[in-house]
């Protein structure tokens, strides 16, 4: 790791117009949901980020407020205040990072600066509220730009190059950062590196923005971690991406900083590219979403075991992420240019369908 000062490529159809809704859906005052996707620049359909409300009653997405423009903001996250809301730009060349200021249903640009690696992925807000963490995932490294009073963010404050590699030879020929989140309260930076099957655990200082070396997670060969998903107490689960795999993990609840618990969960026997996964809020139930298949995997919660509730069809095409907003499931179809809802069984687990909430181009993330 040396510090300094994709294959989700859309599909050729456009957005499907068979929404599913209810009457009333866009006067509710439910939660607002944002969608981020990518746009023409990476042969998606999108044009934005697109801000919707949950209809508190049905599940569903209310009528979008117009798509704030932006160059394939593919993930999304919010400043612990709500005040703001950050995207990457996930650029061939290098990427970007862009700020926004919430208005109840509108965003109002406040402008972005270069995350100094490309293809930004993922990113994160740390738990103060002064900086934004970013994963370049073409560049393999990580980006942490201080957040100023009004929300604006700066150029880099540092600059992190991950080093490593694997077996997978058109995957893993060098590092690729695939997300970035805090544990421990914010003192340590998780930084999951698909391309050389490591968890990177990084001592972070919020006051400086300066990272340093910590312990990390080295997975069987090929794994290719790309998400991590914190349940209420010290488990967490990883999913590999080329092995199609969740892996339990528990974190020191000292540190934070996490080991293998147990054995991988093996999704669709093996087959497919899993993507995005969430905890229920009790920590019972881990949703996984796993592209090729098309499918979300329920799994139950024992200890540091997992075992298969249900593997249920998203009802679209190339599943990127996963949000749970209250008992409803989201589920970002990037090829099938659909948002799906289902209704979550909060004893059981099951999901029951609820239709398309949402018909957008491209969708990569979803955040409420």
């Amino acid at each position: 790791m040396d510090q300094e000062s994709t294959d989700d490529r859309p599909s050729p159809a456009g957005p499907q117009e068979n929404r599913v809704t209810s009457p009333n859906a866009s006067d509710r005052r439910g939660p607002l949901v944002y969608v981020g996707s990518y746009t023409p620049d990476m042969e998606g359909h999108g044009t934005g980020i697109t801000v919707c409300r949950q209809d508190p009653d049905s599940g569903l997405l209310g009528t979008p407020s117009a798509a704030i423009p932006a160059i394939s903001p593919s993930y999304l996250t919010r400043h612990p205040s709500g005040r703001f809301l950050y995207a990457v730009s996930e650029r061939a060349g290098e990427g970007a990072v862009g700020a926004y200021s919430v208005q109840d249903e509108r965003l109002v640009p406040l402008g972005e600066v270069s995350t100094l690696g490309a293809g930004p992925c993922h990113l994160a807000a740390d738990p103060t509220g002064r900086f934004v963490v970013v994963a370049n995932y073409g560049g393999g490294s990580v980006t942490v730009h201080p957040i100023a009073d009004d929300g604006t963010l700066g150029e880099a404050a540092t600059h992190v190059r991950l080093t490593g590699s694997g077996p997978v030879a058109d995957r893993q020929a060098a590092s690729h950062a695939h997300q970035v989140t805090f544990a421990a309260g914010g003192g340590w930076l998780v930084v999951c590196d698909l391309g050389s099957d490591t968890v990177y655990h990084l001592n972070f200082d919020a006051e400086a923005g300066t990272i340093a070396e910590g312990p990390k997670v080295t997975l069987p060969p090929g794994t290719g971690p790309r998400h991590i998903a914190y349940g209420p107490k010290d488990l967490a689960w990883l999913a590999g991406e080329l092995n199609a795999t969740v892996t339990p993990l528990r974190g020191d609840p000292r540190t934070g900083a996490l080991t293998v618990a147990g054995k991988p969960f093996v999704l669709s026997g093996g087959e497919g590219a899993p993507s995005g996964i969430v905890a229920s809020a009790d920590g019972r139930f881990v949703y996984a979403a796993n592209r090729g298949p098309d499918t979300i995997s329920v799994l139950a919660v024992d200890g540091a075991e997992l075992s298969l509730v249900e593997e249920i069809a998203t009802g679209g095409a190339w599943p990127r992420d996963l949000a749970l907003v209250g008992e409803v499931l989201y589920v970002a179809n990037q090829r099938g240019d659909t948002i799906t809802g289902f209704r979550c069984d909060p004893g059981s687990g099951r999901l029951t369908a609820l239709g398309v909430a949402l018909a957008t181009g491209s969708p990569t993330s979803v955040l409420a």
